[in-house]
C-alpha cells in the first residue's frame, strides 16, 4: 500500500474511532446499565424508581415537572431537595424522553439519617473512602452510595443501576486521608523565608487562525474568547521550574518535548505544559482523525515566547502562601461545581492555591488546583472557547491576585461539571464562582512553615494494549518501544506545597491512593501534564461497555502511574 493510502486508512481508521467515542460520551454523562423487570429490586429506590428499569416518563410522572431541566449531554433535571432547602437532587435520564439512568440527590432517606443507619440497613459496603470533611460508604452491587459529614450524618445519596459490583471481592475496600491536611491553616510561628527565590509571570494567546481547523467545521469556526497559555516561572540558584497552564484539549508528548527543549537550552530544567482539557478547544492531538500541524507549531512558538517573557519580568519572593479547602459534597456532588458522571458521587471535592508574594505584599501569580472536565459549553470544536477556566482565571486578576495560572488535576472517571446546562452563561456563572473560592482561599492562606525548591522527573513507560489507538500513534508520529507508551512524569515541591504531574486524566479513585503518600499542604496532582494518554481506570473497575475504556492505553496504565507517583513520593528508586 502507497503512503497515501495508508494515511488515509490511518485517517479513516481515526475518524471511526472518534465517531465510536464521541456515540458513547453522550451515554458517559448518565450512568450507563439496564435492569430487567425480572432482576431483583434494589434494597434502596429513589422515590420508587429503579435506575436501569425507570423512565424518564415514570420520572415526571411520579416527580412532576422539574425545577429546571436542560440537555447537558445526556438529560438533566433538578428536584428540589426534601426537607433541604436551597439543596437540589439531580436526575438524569438518557435523552429527554429515554431511560431513568442516575440520581445525585441532597434528600436523606427516612431511617437512613446516620451512618449508623445505613450500616444497619445495608451492610458492610464494597468500598469506604474516608476524607477530612466526608465519608462515603460505596454500595455499588445494591445501586447507590451514601455520604455523611464529620458527625457521620447523612448528605447525600447516590443512585444508579445496581447488580454490578464496582470493586471485586479481594480489592482493597478503604482508603483514609483522614489525617491529609485541610481547610484553613494557623499561621506558623516563624514562616520560612524563601531565600533568593524570584518568579517572573506572562500570558499568551494560543488561538488558532481558521485555515489551521479541521476542515469538517472550518466553515463554521469562530472565536467566542481566545485561549492562553499562562506561565508562572520560578528561579532560585540556577534551578528554574516553569509552570503553564493552557486553554488546550490536549498534546502528545511528542509535540511537547520540542518545547521541553527549547526551553532547556535557554536554561529552564523543569517545564510543565498542565492543559485545561477544553473541549471548545481545537484537537490538538489528532484523535478526531485530523491533526493540525501550524497550529501545533504556532502554539510550541508562543509557549516558548511566554516562558522567555516571564523570565525576563523576574521579582524577588516575600513569602509563599498556600490554602487548601475540600467544598460541600451535599448532593453527592459539589453542586454547581463538579461531579462525576461515571461513578456517581466519586470525586476529590478539593481547591488548592499557591500564591507568590511579591515585596509588595501583592501576589504576583495564583496558581489554582482542581480536578474538572473542561466541557461547560455544547460549542464543541466550532467554535473556539476558555470555558470556565478562562471567566475565573480573569476574575482572579481583577480580583488582585496577579497572573493565574490553572492547572486541571485528576479528572478520570468523567469528572465534569454540575452546571445546569451547556451554555456560556452557565460556564460563566461556575467560572466566577470558582473565582470567588480562589478569593475567599487567599483571604486565609498563610506563608509556608518550610522552604523547599525541589523537583524530580521519572520516564515511565506504559503498554499500549488498546489496540484502536495504535493508528492515532501513527498520525501523531509518536514511536512506540517495543509497544510501550514513553512519558515522564514530574514530583514538584514548592515551601510545603507538593505537586505531582500525571499524563492524561487518572481516575479520582487511583489519586487517593497517591495523596496518601502526599505530606505537603496543599496537595497538588496535576493532570494532562506534557502528555495526554486518556483515560488511566484502576485495572479492578475496567470494563468492556464504557466509554472511558475506549479512549485509554490499557488496564495497566492506572496502576504504573499510581505506582510511579508513590515511589517519587516516598523517595524509591
Amino acid at each position: 500500500m502507497c503512503k497515501t493510502l495508508r494515511l488515509r486508512a490511518w485517517f479513516t481508521l481515526a475518524a471511526l474511532v472518534a465517531s465510536a467515542a464521541w456515540t458513547s460520551i453522550a451515554m458517559a454523562q448518565a450512568v450507563d446499565g439496564e435492569v430487567s423487570a425480572d432482576d431483583p429490586p434494589p434494597p434502596l429506590t429513589y422515590h420508587g424508581l429503579i435506575p436501569g428499569l425507570s423512565t424518564a416518563a415514570d420520572v415526571r410522572k411520579t416527580l412532576g415537572e422539574p425545577a429546571h431541566e436542560a440537555k447537558w449531554y445526556a438529560w438533566k433535571m433538578l428536584y428540589p431537595a426534601a426537607g433541604r432547602p436551597g439543596l437540589f437532587d439531580s436526575v438524569h435520564t438518557h435523552g429527554k424522553n429515554g431511560r431513568f439512568a442516575s440520581v445525585e440527590a441532597a434528600s436523606v432517606p427516612e431511617g437512613l439519617e446516620t451512618r449508623a443507619q445505613v450500616y444497619a440497613k445495608l451492610g458492610e459496603p464494597e468500598y469506604e473512602l474516608r476524607m477530612p470533611s466526608f465519608s462515603m460508604l460505596d454500595y455499588a452491587y445494591q445501586g447507590v452510595r451514601f455520604f455523611f459529614n464529620p458527625l457521620d450524618k447523612t448528605i447525600g445519596v447516590a443512585y444508579f443501576p445496581h447488580l454490578r459490583r464496582r470493586v471485586p471481592s479481594g480489592s482493597r475496600r478503604l482508603v483514609d486521608l483522614r489525617s491529609l491536611r485541610d481547610g484553613p491553616q494557623p499561621r506558623p510561628e516563624h514562616p520560612a523565608k524563601p531565600w533568593g527565590l524570584k518568579v517572573g509571570v506572562a500570558q499568551v494567546v494560543i488561538s488558532p487562525k481558521p485555515e489551521w481547523v479541521n476542515p469538517r467545521y472550518r466553515a463554521k469556526f469562530s472565536i467566542h474568547d481566545d485561549l492562553k497559555a499562562r506561565c508562572v516561572v520560578f528561579e532560585r540558584d540556577g534551578q528554574t521550574l516553569a509552570l503553564v497552564g493552557a486553554d488546550l484539549f490536549g498534546m502528545s508528548l511528542t509535540n511537547i518535548q520540542p518545547m521541553i527543549d527549547r526551553t532547556a537550552e535557554a536554561g529552564v530544567e523543569d517545564f510543565v505544559l498542565a492543559m485545561s482539557h477544553d473541549h471548545s478547544a481545537p484537537d490538538t492531538i489528532g484523535v478526531y482523525g485530523y491533526f493540525p500541524a501550524k497550529h501545533v507549531k504556532f502554539i510550541e512558538d508562543q509557549v516558548v515566547a511566554c516562558v522567555q517573557k516571564a523570565r525576563e519580568n523576574l521579582r524577588p519572593v516575600k513569602e509563599l502562601r498556600a490554602a487548601s479547602r475540600e467544598l460541600p459534597m451535599d448532593g453527592a456532588r459539589v453542586m454547581g461545581y463538579f461531579r462525576n458522571a461515571r461513578n456517581t458521587g466519586i470525586v476529590d471535592p478539593t481547591i488548592s492555591i499557591l500564591q507568590p508574594i511579591g515585596e509588595d505584599g501583592r501576589p504576583i501569580a495564583t496558581i489554582v488546583n482542581y480536578a474538572c472536565h473542561v466541557e461547560g459549553v455544547a460549542a464543541g470544536v466550532s467554535e473556539c472557547t476558555a470555558d470556565f477556566p478562562g471567566y475565573m482565571c480573569e476574575q482572579i486578576r481583577r480580583d488582585g491576585g496577579g497572573q493565574p495560572v490553572f492547572l486541571n488535576g485528576a479528572v478520570g472517571g468523567m469528572v465534569s461539571g454540575d452546571t445546569k446546562a451547556r451554555t456560556h452563561h452557565e460556564s460563566e456563572v461556575m467560572g466566577l464562582g470558582l473565582a470567588s473560592i480562589v478569593a475567599e482561599l487567599a483571604e486565609e492562606a498563610q506563608p509556608s512553615a518550610e522552604f523547599r525548591f525541589e523537583t524530580e522527573t521519572r520516564r515511565v513507560e506504559i503498554p499500549l494494549t488498546n489496540r484502536k489507538f495504535k493508528p492515532l500513534y501513527k498520525l501523531m508520529k509518536r514511536p512506540l518501544n517495543r509497544g510501550r507508551v514513553v512519558t515522564q512524569m514530574k514530583l514538584i515541591r514548592l515551601g510545603e506545597c507538593e505537586m505531582v504531574t500525571l499524563p492524561g486524566e487518572l481516575l479520582p479513585e487511583v489519586s487517593f491512593e497517591i495523596l496518601e503518600h502526599m505530606r505537603g499542604y496543599p496537595r497538588m496532582l496535576v493532570g494532562l501534564a506534557n502528555d495526554e494518554l486518556g483515560y488511566m481506570i484502576p485495572a479492578y473497575d475496567f470494563r468492556d461497555d464504557e466509554y472511558e475504556e475506549t479512549m485509554s492505553q490499557g488496564p495497566a496504565t492506572a496502576l504504573i502511574v499510581r505506582d510511579t507517583a508513590i515511589r517519587l513520593l516516598e523517595g524509591i528508586r
